[in-house]
């Protein structure tokens, strides 16, 4: 019992020791003291003047007389109230409350003020009296305040002569922390002054927002009638999703701007981002771009995955909905902003693959509008950071992240529209194609009756000319062919589906995976290369080195190789005719290195010679030339003929067209002792 009468006395004593402290902090409020009606420029700020109180329960209907009791702190012993440290709150409410006096010291003259509270979700303004307190009014994004002007409102303050005032203000916010928690007092003169200038530096903004708007709305326009005439879905799709970005750029720029959209019986939708239209946008993007790439023919799999994202955006877009009537569900700002973003973030993503991965003709302006819907939405990371030392006109377009969004949907759905007109241009041509194939079908009966009552010697002679046609036709393909062929040795292919094979007999999945994904993209490579004039030389040099790998793997450890090239070199810039490369190393593996009991090294060297001509080494430490001649190796001759002849002859070809010098010498090695060492081919191509 006596422990327990102890702690009580102490509990007592504590309670009894926070309310003196509360107490003498009330007493040591410093005050605003006026002498009649004053007036101002740009307002006082109510910070230096005020206490503040956070209440962690965020509960707005507290009652005064509890908050009264409340720890209050000066602004010092608070750095979070203040915007610069905290822009964004750990929770998706928060509701600081702050106390201040005004004391009027002239006899006669009452003091007329303003209260601006500045940009909050709701702020009340409270008149404590001896008995009690007065509501003196409320402001804010969601308060339906005529008063409310350019997002700022006020509440009047009346300070009459000889008296001190004293003022509860409460500050709810939701989601953002948009503004200084303390707000100023002003006199209607400074007040109107202040806007006024806010309104003069955002004319800027509000005219590229104007332009955004319009923009979309034409495009939107322009789709719906398209729709209307060919009732191609896309076209319903693209303007849906249009319209649903002007709906997005008019419920930021309501709250902004004070365009008097927000319905009075739902005020929470002049907060800026209360109602989140991230997830049906993200959905209609979806709809959109999957429609006009054909994902649910081309990735059925990814389709799948489309689909499922699709069904959660819906379902958080319905959860939004809901939240305007019944309050925010997430406690965790975090968590929310979260949920907001990740699944349009996602969304994104997989639209990129599924355009990358697709085959279509329009994916060049369908990647340059997703491409610049991000680089410029996220380029000011949604507001984590604020640009300083910028002019107001400046700071009001940077440090505005909806401006971004806005004008990278704006640039996106321009790219789309330029997608669509693309797809109409190729309609057409192919429409145009069949009507002239047609046409020519027609001539050619025509001609083939005609000729057929001509006289029997223009009879022979067109027969004789065709004959001759059909001859040159037949031989030229049969020249493409062997070209074609001789980019790749048959005896090499051959022996690759063999080891293929073996690996597979033998259960080794592993490496007869590994093997066929390797052929598979040397051959598809090859295939590419072999339908371009010019490849890029890093391609080149790519094909080469899976040539090589290829050999290696077969070979084991007799063939060792080395690709080397001069680090000045942009590969990637660098364009040399296709498929030059190979034939000369695999020479070099069958003539040098094919009959080398301890097999031997190829090196590839790259480098520039001159700033237009480059240099390209193929060396090997075989047996040499002479040598090989003398064991005449029939795979490696009979290569030679084929894959060594039709380079050479296309090197002339290339010089003779593009009056080029490509030149070819090949060395034989020798060693310190005068013995065969090896053969070096050294090719100088013009860039």
């Amino acid at each position: 019992m006596h422990v327990e009468v102890v702690c009580m006395r102490v509990v007592a004593f504590l309670f009894l020791l926070s309310m003196y402290a509360a107490a003498a902090i009330a007493q040591g409020l410093p005050k605003l003291i006026f002498h009649g009606q004053p007036t101002m420029e740009q307002g006082i700020p109510v910070e230096p003047y005020a206490l503040f109180y956070e209440d962690p329960t965020a509960d707005t209907l507290k009652p005064l007389p509890v908050i009264e009791q409340q720890p209050f702190l000066p602004p010092s012993r608070l750095p979070q109230i203040r915007s610069q440290t905290a822009r964004q709150m750990k929770h998706t409410r928060q509701v600081i409350w702050l106390q201040f006096k005004i004391t009027n010291t002239h006899p006669t003259d009452t003091i007329q003020l303003v209260y601006a509270g500045g940009i909050h979700a709701v702020y009340s303004l409270y008149l404590k009296t001896d008995s009690s307190f007065q509501s003196m009014g409320s402001s804010g994004l969601c308060v339906a305040d005529d008063k409310l002007r350019h997002g700022y409102g006020y509440v009047p303050v009346h300070v009459p002569p000889n008296t001190t005032s004293h003022y509860y203000v409460r500050v709810a916010d939701y989601l953002l922390l948009l503004d200084n928690i303390a707000g100023g007092l002003h006199t209607r003169q400074s007040f109107d002054k202040v806007v006024s200038q806010m309104l003069l530096q955002e004319r800027w903004l509000f005219g590229a927002l104007a332009i955004i708007l319009g923009c979309l709305l034409l495009m939107g326009g322009y789709a719906s009638f398209q729709y209307l005439l060919t009732h191609d879905i896309a076209f319903f799709y693209y303007a849906l999703y249009t319209l649903m970005a002007c709906v997005f750029v008019v419920v930021l720029a309501n709250p902004r701007f004070s365009l008097g959209l927000t319905p009075v019986s739902l005020p929470w939708l002049g907060h800026p981002i209360a109602l989140s239209l991230n997830h049906m946008l993200s959905l209609l993007y979806a709809l959109f771009l999957t429609r006009l790439l054909g994902t649910s023919r081309q990735n059925p799999l990814l389709w799948r995955v489309i689909i499922g994202l699709m069904c959660v955006l819906a379902t958080l877009q319905v959860m939004a909905f809901m939240q305007v009537f019944t309050g925010i569900w997430i406690s965790s700002n975090t968590l929310y902003f979260m949920v907001d973003t990740l699944p349009s973030l996602l969304m994104g993503v997989l639209l990129i693959v599924a355009t990358l991965l697709s085959e279509s003709k329009l994916k060049g302006y369908l990647l340059a509008g997703q491409i610049s819907l991000y680089v410029i939405a996220i380029s000011p990371f949604h507001g984590l950071f604020a640009l300083n030392n910028l002019s107001p006109q400046t700071a009001t377009f940077l440090n505005y992240p909806p401006f971004y969004m806005m004008l990278g949907l704006c640039i996106e759905l321009f790219c789309f529209a330029l997608a669509l007109a693309y797809r109409s241009k190729l309609v057409e041509t192919e429409k145009n194609e069949l009507q002239k194939g047609y046409a020519r079908r027609l001539e050619t009966e025509l001609q083939v009756r005609t000729l057929q009552v001509q006289a029997q010697s223009e009879q022979l002679e067109k027969q004789h000319i065709q004959q001759l046609e059909q001859s040159f036709e037949q031989q030229l393909a049969e020249i493409q062919m062997m070209a074609l062929r001789a980019q790749m040795n048959p005896h090499f292919i051959f022996n690759c589906l063999n080891s293929i094979q073996l690996y597979t007999t033998s259960n080794d999945a592993v490496k007869a995976s590994d093997y066929l994904n390797r052929f598979s993209g040397l051959i598809r490579l090859v295939l590419e290369n072999s339908r371009s004039e010019q490849v890029t030389l890093s391609n080149e040099l790519e094909a080469l080195r899976m040539y090589l790998e290829m050999e290696a793997m077969r070979f084991k450890d007799k063939l060792r190789f080395r690709i080397e090239v001069e680090k000045s070199l942009d590969t990637d810039l660098i364009e040399i005719p296709p498929l030059l490369l190979q034939p000369y190393v695999e020479n070099a593996i069958w003539h040098g290195l094919m009959h080398k009991p301890e097999g031997g090294l190829v090196e590839v060297n790259v480098e520039p010679v001159q700033e237009d001509c480059l240099r390209i080494t193929i060396t090997d430490d075989g047996i040499g030339r002479t040598r090989a001649t003398e064991l005449k190796s029939l795979s490696a001759t009979r290569h030679k003929s084929f894959g060594m002849k039709v380079t050479g002859e296309r090197i002339s070809l290339i010089n003779r067209l593009y009056h080029t010098h490509t030149r070819v010498a090949v060395h034989d090695l020798t060693d310190a002792a005068g013995k065969p060492a090896g053969t070096l081919v050294v090719l100088e191509i013009p860039i």
